[in-house]
């Protein structure tokens, strides 16, 4: 009885990312012992997701339209915007370029022709050309863009409205009041969520590893671990000597302010499900101000895909090898510019690479036949190409708000003193 007792309360001692790391753990070797048993934990990630994909509307909103209360300088808001397209722009096109070198130096798919149709899944969907994703930016019916969970509509429609709300002046005030405690309740709902993740993401995991196991990867394991290697590399020579060389903060505080986010995009594999925790941990961890935190980073789980650039490179060049096309300079110019192009405004959410594939694979006219192939091990690249994604957005936030002096230096580089402080006063409270 006193071990149960001491397993309860040493788990009550940890932090939160500490628990998702149990969980993620415990999860693996639950599903590599049950095998394709595990597939009965699988409601319970999918109610847990499902829990968490609900949250996602009602925060990108509030914290939209909140942001844009908070900033009445129209001046300071160009400038933000100015800097925030030109930083994810660069981002995408270093993380593209990474992906591509890499998969050039590895050659994934080279040696490796099975017999595939060409023709792409039934459930495969067309990626929307430029000038459709351009037009349908704007809702034409902002109750249906909220009800199908079209984030990109969402964040223009909030937008605008935040700026008419400041347009209006103190007529709208009882607004404004309305919104900012309608913001906290749904902080407040999401706080209650993810209170249950390392259950959903223990179940995720178990369901995940019992599916594919450790032997059906190794036809397509040198694909994953290019993307994987590519993530982390991204992660090291850009972000961080970005934020080292540029920015002038201490990367590695970054990295330890910023776990629990990145191990819970590591196991929801998305980064629009994982923005209430990317939003708390930037203010609470890295010290990023309200004002630029809950605008830049919803905004940044549609425009902001270095992970989902990285996919998309390796993926091409895994296609190429595998039917012996080799591509020039040219190609890779045009796949580079094709992947910015399709990935912003992709939407954080599951499966975003496999969508927008076949356009940057017809963009070189490479065939389609991979991508059923890519597709069977999606979720496993899904999960490293989030967990770069939701890093890419912090990161975006933390450099942005340096260069706005909006970035509270004393957070930023206590974070870790002051978690083992606390976990210090719990532990005596007890």
């Amino acid at each position: 009885m006193s071990g149960i007792k001491f397993i309860f309360s040493a788990w009550h001692h940890l932090h939160s990312w500490q628990k998702i790391l149990v969980a993620l753990l415990g999860g693996i070797a639950t599903g590599l012992l049950l095998g394709p048993h595990a597939i009965y934990l699988k409601p319970i990630g999918s109610l847990f997701i499902n829990a968490i994909t609900m949250m996602v509307v009602p925060v990108v909103f509030t914290a939209i339209v909140c942001a844009i209360l908070s900033i009445n300088d129209p001046q300071r808001m160009r400038r933000l915007g100015l800097k925030t397209i030109l930083l994810y722009t660069v981002s995408m096109a270093s993380a593209a370029v990474i992906g591509l070198s890499l998969a050039t130096a590895l050659s994934p798919g080279k040696n490796f022709h099975p017999k595939l149709e060409e023709a792409l899944p039934a459930s495969l969907q067309q990626a929307p050309t430029l000038i459709e994703t351009l037009v349908n930016i704007v809702p034409s019916n902002p109750v249906s863009a909220f009800a199908h969970g079209n984030i990109i509509q969402i964040l223009v429609f909030a937008l605008l409205l935040g700026i008419s709300i400041n347009l209006t002046g103190e007529a709208a005030e009882p607004i404004v009041k309305f919104f900012k405690a309608f913001s906290l309740v749904v902080f407040k709902l999401t706080s209650l969520v993810m209170s249950f993740a390392p259950l959903g993401i223990f179940a995720l995991m178990a369901w995940v590893s019992g599916e594919f196991g450790l032997s059906a990867l190794i036809p397509l394991f040198k694909l994953v671990l290019t993307v994987y290697l590519a993530c982390f590399l991204h992660c090291l020579l850009f972000y961080s000597s970005f934020l080292a060389y540029v920015a002038k903060l201490n990367p590695i505080k970054f990295y330890k302010g910023i776990m629990h986010p990145m191990m819970l995009a590591f196991t929801s594999s998305s980064s629009a499900a994982t923005l209430p925790v990317t939003m708390k941990t930037a203010e609470e961890n890295l010290g990023i101000s309200p004002s630029i935190g809950r605008f830049l980073l919803p905004l940044g789980t549609t425009l902001n895909l270095n992970g989902l650039s990285i996919y998309l490179g390796v993926a091409t060049v895994f296609a190429a090898n595998m039917y012996g096309i080799e591509l020039g300079l040219v190609q890779y110019l045009t796949i580079i510019f094709s992947i910015i192009l399709t990935s912003m405004g992709a939407g954080g959410i599951p499966g975003t690479g496999i969508i927008v594939m076949s356009a940057v694979m017809s963009s070189v006219s490479l065939p389609l036949g991979a991508i059923p192939l890519i597709a069977g091990v999606d979720r496993l690249n899904d999960m490293a190409q989030t967990t770069t994604n939701v890093i890419g957005d912090l990161f975006a936030a933390t450099v942005i708000a340096k260069q706005e002096r909006e970035l509270d230096l004393d957070v930023y580089n206590q974070t870790q003193e002051q978690e083992t402080a606390g976990a210090s006063v719990d532990t005596a409270k007890n």
